[in-house]
């Protein structure tokens, strides 16, 4: 920040800057255009390749074959205009240049909020793509661009990597860098960075900046966009010949690389059920990080991130990127709790005498029993209980197995029984358990004053059937902490809470009973709370499976289906369900498949899947959205 700071104070900032790059080019000499546009390519995606070994989960990598790369489709009707004077330059022909020459004023508005990232103290690049304002000092652009030159410290934070003769990079937005223009400068230091999308997730990163005089957040459209549609890139197109043939992009930009350009096309359809938007508009390498702007309205629809050359240039829809900024805003930063607020005095392992817990044989014995899962992988992580040799916590009509390092609970397992269930008004006081250690459990201090649930696994009704005092503890047993997982307040529920209703109310299903296993999908790239009380540094779940055991009225045989409530990541890699950053959905996937994901062993009950043995499969048959009863299948 004493860089920062120094270049801030300086008389003549232009000077400061033309300094340090001589600086630079001292150390090493100064790249052609076209070895600087390679190398940056490739160094960007050295470092892609670097940090994914930190923090890529394993899963597919959602950018696909476009990511990071940027394309000329046509070459007629797409001129890249020039942007001078923060004025748009109109020559060439466009499909839509009257829309242009109608609403130029509105968009030469929200252009003057593009601007291009630029590094000082790099050794060979001067900048590596473009951003634009969000809100006033907040700018978006892509993880492939952020990534170039961020680190990922110890404890998961996102740290400026280092300059030469600087300890860190310095990254600034410029909002001019135009052709020939005597625009006075708008320039603004990047302070930190603030998130860095996950390879599963789409590309985007978000950057904390000065906010400065003169640039305003762009405005964000509020409707979807649709094929057809008349957009423009804004950004900073870089030499990009070893992608896109060199003379017709030579007769598009005329040798003039690096400043800003008002690229016109059309939106010509969608993939990922709507995430990302296809668009036929001129781009090169630089380009990356670019608004995507409505023409009618002047309003951003999509962040440009790739496309291929004389194919289709790809962007972010713009309400992804939106409700990460949402989510992003709400991560937890409030100050330390009183030690004393943290205590909780936990239920006594006394009141939990003659518990029997989780009947594996409430469906039948034999070949109708339905054991609890096999610890696989995590038979070394499990918190000793005082009463139970096995580790098992046995409640009314239900049991759970604890994770000591994680403190949720790994499993939890419960039997249903829908003709016995009882309607019971009453709410919980939420309780540790005194059978396991408080260092192996998390309680209250997880969920204080943060928009955080408590998400009970087995849900509050299901154990609540028998006689009137067995349904109204198997209720109150389900408010321990040993039964809940957090969950954001926004995450949407409605059918995964209803999934046991559907499944009892099969036609198929003998008896209205049902055995059924839920828990977190728990991994070490699971996001960190950042300041929380107590608990700075918790990971936090984002997916979560059930798997549901019945009889076949029919057949007198067993069906086990599992289901997998996610926003998108878990199933990316064997769906063409759109990822809804921040939507959590319900899908009917293999059983085979969430041991792939948990790393449990469900034995037998695999064999039992309608869905099949494997863990691969394509839409369809491998991954079903569930939103009504009609959507299982059994």
């Amino acid at each position: 920040m004493r860089q920062i700071e120094s270049l801030k104070h300086s008389k003549n900032f232009d000077r400061v800057l033309v300094s340090a790059m001589q600086r630079l080019s001292a150390v090493t000499p100064p790249p052609t255009r076209r070895e600087a546009a390679s190398g940056a390519d490739m160094a960007i995606e050295a470092t892609a390749e670097s940090l994914s070994k930190k923090i890529v989960p394993d899963l597919t990598d959602f950018r696909g074959p476009t990511a990071g790369l940027e394309a000329i489709i046509l070459a007629e009707m797409r001129p890249p205009y020039f942007i001078v004077e923060d004025e748009i330059q109109i020559v060439g022909d466009y499909d839509r240049v009257d829309l242009i020459r109608d609403r130029k004023i509105l968009l030469e508005a929200s252009a003057r909020n593009v601007g291009r990232v630029d590094l000082l103290y790099h050794p060979t690049q001067e900048f590596v793509g473009t951003g634009w304002l969000i809100e006033k000092d907040i700018v978006v652009t892509n993880r492939h661009v952020a990534e170039f030159f961020t680190n990922i410290d110890r404890n998961g934070d996102f740290q400026f990597k280092n300059g030469v003769g600087s300890d860190h990079l310095v990254v600034m937005m410029d909002y001019v860098r135009q052709y020939q223009s005597n625009t006075a400068p708008r320039r603004a230091f990047a302070s930190e960075v603030l998130y860095i999308a996950a390879q599963h997730e789409p590309d985007f990163a978000f950057l904390r900046v000065e906010a400065i005089d003169g640039a305003e957040p762009v405005q964000i459209a509020t409707r979807r966009s649709v094929p057809g549609q008349p957009v423009a890139a804004v950004g900073y197109p870089a030499w990009d010949g070893q992608r896109n043939d060199p003379q017709l992009m030579a007769s598009l930009f005329g040798g003039v690389y690096d400043v800003k350009r008002f690229s016109p096309g059309l939106i010509v359809g969608d993939t990922e059920g709507g995430v990302i938007l296809q668009a036929d508009y001129t781009s090169l390498g630089g380009n990356s990080g670019s608004a995507v702007i409505d023409l009618d309205t002047a309003d951003v629809v999509g962040l440009h991130f790739g496309g291929v050359f004389r194919q289709t240039n790809s962007a972010v829809a713009i309400d992804i990127v939106a409700a990460a900024l949402r989510r992003m805003k709400t991560q937890i930063a409030v100050g330390a709790l009183p030690a004393a607020m943290t205590n909780e005095v936990p239920s006594a392992p006394d009141i939990f005498s003659g518990r029997m817990g989780y009947n594996p044989h409430f469906l039948g014995k034999g070949g109708l029993a339905a054991p609890m899962p096999q610890l696989g992988l995590w038979a070394s992580d499990v918190a000793p209980v005082s009463d139970d040799a096995d580790s098992v916590l046995k409640y009314e009509h239900f049991s759970t197995i604890q994770s000591k390092s994680r403190r949720l609970p790994l499993i939890t397992a419960v039997n249903i029984d829908g003709e016995r269930q009882r309607k019971l008004d009453r709410e919980g006081d939420w309780a540790l358990d005194g059978r396991i250690a408080h260092e192996h459990q998390i309680g209250n201090e997880l969920y204080r004053n943060n928009r955080l649930d408590r998400g009970h696994m087995v849900r509050r009704r299901d154990p609540g059937w028998g006689t009137p005092d067995e349904a109204s503890q198997g209720e109150a047993d389900t408010f321990h902490y040993t039964n809940s997982v957090p969950q954001h307040e926004d995450l949407n529920q409605k059918s995964w809470v209803r999934l046991e209703d559907y499944l009892l109310l099969s036609a198929e299903t003998r008896g209205f009973k049902a055995s059924v296993f839920t828990g977190p999908v728990l991994r070490s790239t699971d996001r960190r709370l950042k300041g929380q009380p107590g608990v700075s540094g918790f990971q936090v779940p984002e997916e979560f499976w059930k798997v549901a055991v019945m009889v076949n009225a029919q057949t007198k045989k067993l069906h086990a289906t599992a289901y997998v409530l996610s926003h998108g990541p878990l199933i990316r890699d064997m769906t063409e369900t759109a990822f809804v950053y921040g939507q959590h959905e319900t899908y009917q996937v293999k059983v085979a498949f969430v041991e792939q994901v948990t790393g449990l062993d469900f034995g037998k009950l695999r064999n039992f899947d309608p869905l099949g043995t494997g863990a691969e499969g394509v839409f369809g048959s491998a991954a079903r959205r569930i939103s009504r009863r009609e959507d299982l299948v059994l």
